[in-house]
C-alpha cells in the first residue's frame, strides 16, 4: 500500500486552489439529469430547504440582484460597509452567499481574507470576515448574522466576539468545529460555543452563550458533562469522550449537539434548562479503519464520510458511509480489485431525552451495488462517496459527491429508505456544506456563469 501525500490531493478537492469549474448556472433552473442527459428518476426541487455552500465568494456580474431587497448591508469595525447577497439553488444544487463592498473597498493593506461560515440555522448564518488594521500588521475578525426569509428583506447584524474578560488569553474563538447557531422562536436567537477545556478535569466544560437580542456574551463555567449507557458500539466510555469536536448541530429550537466523528462522540446541550448540563452519547458506530488515499483508490477520511443532522424538534440522523471488504467478512476496505471501493451507507435515529436512557435506532443500511445498479447511476463512477449532507426536510434523503479521476464531480440525491435516486447533478458539496431553510424576499435571478471554484 503506499499512501500518497494527503495535503496534494485535498487541494484538488477541499478549497485549496484547483477545484473544478462549477456554478449555480451548470444545474439552477435545468432538470436534474443522469450523466447521460436523460431526467433521473424521480428528480424533486424540494423547495423547503437549500445545501448552503461553506464558500462565500466576490460578487461579481454574474450575480443578478435587486440591492434594495437581496442585499443586507452593515459596517465593518475598520470602517468599510460590508454587503451580503444570497443566491438559492434548490437541492441538490448549492445555494451561496456572495459579498462585496458598498462605496470604497479595502485596499491590499487592509483586506485579509474572504467571509468564512461558521454556522447555519433556519434562516440565519454566521460567518467572519478577518481584516488587517490600517497601518499595523495586527488582524482582527468581525463576526455578523445574515438572516433572510421569504417574509421579509434580509438583515445583516454584527455580533461581539467573546470578550477577553471572559476567556483566557488565546483560549477560546468563535469557530466552525464548536460554535453554533440556535433559532429558538422567531424573536430569539443563540450563539452557543464550547470550549472541552483538554487541560482541565474531562467531566466538565465552559459554555459561552451569546443571546442575539441582548449582544452580551454570557459564561456558564463548568458545565457537568453527564454519561448516557444508552450507546451501542461497544467501546469503553473513556476512550470516547471527546476531547474535539469537529461540528455544532442544532435540533429544533432547544437543543445544541457537538460531534466528534473521529472518536466516536456526541454531547448535547438542553439551552432551554435554567442549569444546563452536557450529556454524552457515544455514536452508534466504530470508525473502522482503511481510509486515505492509496494507488488504486481514495477512501475519504472519517469526518469527510459522516455527517449528523436534525431530523425533528428532538431527533438527530446519523449517516455513515464505510468502507467494506467484498466479501462481507470485516467492516474494512478490501484489498481486492473488485472490492477497494466497496462501501455501505448506513443511517440511525437519535431521540434526544434529558430524563431517561437514550438508543439509537439504525433506519437503513444500503450497499454500493444496489446504488450501482440503478439506471440513473449507471455511467457515474463506481468510487467512495463523500461529504453526505442530510435533508433538513426529509431525514431519508441524503446528498453526497462523486468524482472520477479527471476531477469531473457529481452530486448524488438518494432516498435512504426507499433505496431511489431522486437526481444526480454536476456539481459539488464540500466539508463544511451545511442544511439551512434560508428562502429569499425576492428570488436571485438565474446565475448564468459558471463560477470558478
Amino acid at each position: 500500500m503506499n499512501l500518497l501525500p494527503r495535503l496534494c490531493r485535498l487541494s484538488c478537492f477541499h478549497g485549496l486552489g484547483c477545484r473544478p469549474s462549477i456554478g449555480i448556472g451548470s444545474v439552477h433552473g435545468v432538470p436534474s439529469c443522469s450523466p447521460s442527459g436523460s431526467p433521473a428518476a424521480g428528480a424533486t426541487k424540494d423547495s423547503r430547504w437549500v445545501i448552503l455552500n461553506e464558500l462565500v465568494r466576490r460578487k461579481n456580474d454574474a450575480v443578478v440582484a435587486d440591492a434594495k431587497t437581496m442585499a443586507a448591508e452593515s459596517p465593518t469595525s475598520t470602517g468599510y460597509h460590508l454587503r451580503i447577497y444570497f443566491s438559492h439553488a434548490a437541492p441538490p444544487a448549492s445555494s451561496s452567499l456572495y459579498y462585496d463592498w458598498a462605496g470604497s473597498a479595502p485596499g491590499a493593506q487592509e483586506y485579509a481574507g474572504e467571509p468564512e461560515i461558521i454556522a447555519a440555522h433556519a434562516d440565519s448564518v454566521l460567518f467572519q470576515i478577518k481584516q488587517r488594521l490600517r497601518g499595523s500588521s495586527h488582524h482582527t475578525s468581525d463576526y455578523f448574522v445574515y438572516s433572510t426569509s421569504a417574509a421579509k428583506p434580509p438583515t445583516l447584524s454584527p455580533i461581539p466576539a467573546i470578550p477577553s474578560e471572559l476567556v483566557e488569553p488565546q483560549r477560546c474563538n468563535i469557530n466552525m468545529w464548536s460554535t453554533g447557531l440556535l433559532r429558538c422562536g422567531e424573536d430569539e436567537l443563540l450563539v452557543v460555543h464550547l470550549d472541552l477545556m483538554t487541560d482541565r478535569p474531562r467531566e466538565t466544560a465552559y459554555l459561552y452563550v451569546l443571546r442575539f437580542s441582548r449582544r452580551e456574551w454570557e459564561l456558564k463555567p463548568a458545565v457537568p458533562i453527564v454519561v448516557d449507557e444508552g450507546g451501542t458500539n461497544n467501546e469503553p466510555v473513556q476512550n470516547q469522550m471527546p476531547q474535539t469536536t469537529d461540528v455544532a448541530v442544532p435540533v429544533g429550537d432547544r437543543f445544541m449537539c457537538w460531534a466528534d466523528y473521529n472518536r466516536s462522540g456526541l454531547l448535547f446541550c438542553d439551552m432551554a434548562e435554567a442549569s444546563p448540563k452536557l450529556r454524552y452519547m457515544p455514536l452508534p458506530v466504530i470508525p473502522h479503519g482503511g481510509y486515505g488515499y492509496y494507488d488504486d483508490g481514495y477512501v475519504p477520511d472519517k469526518e469527510h464520510s459522516r455527517k449528523i443532522c436534525a431530523a425533528g424538534a428532538n431527533t438527530l440522523r446519523f449517516v455513515s458511509i464505510d468502507p467494506r471488504c467484498c466479501c462481507g467478512h470485516s467492516p474494512s476496505r478490501s484489498s481486492c480489485p473488485h472490492g477497494r471501493v466497496s462501501f455501505t451507507v448506513t443511517t440511525w435515529t437519535l431521540t434526544l431525552r434529558t430524563d431517561k436512557a437514550m438508543k439509537w435506532i439504525k433506519e437503513s443500511t444500503i450497499d454500493c451495488e444496489e446504488i450501482w445498479a440503478l439506471q440513473g447511476y449507471k455511467d457515474l463512477p463506481r468510487v467512495h462517496p463523500e461529504f453526505p449532507v442530510l435533508s433538513s426536510a426529509d431525514p431519508d434523503v441524503v446528498c453526497f459527491m462523486v468524482h472520477d479521476e479527471k476531477r469531473k464531480t457529481w452530486v448524488v440525491e438518494f432516498d435512504t429508505r426507499n433505496k431511489t435516486l431522486l437526481s444526480v447533478i454536476h456539481g459539488y458539496v464540500g466539508p463544511r456544506s451545511l442544511p439551512a431553510n434560508l428562502r429569499c424576499y425576492r428570488q436571485l435571478d438565474a446565475i448564468e456563469n459558471p463560477i470558478s471554484l
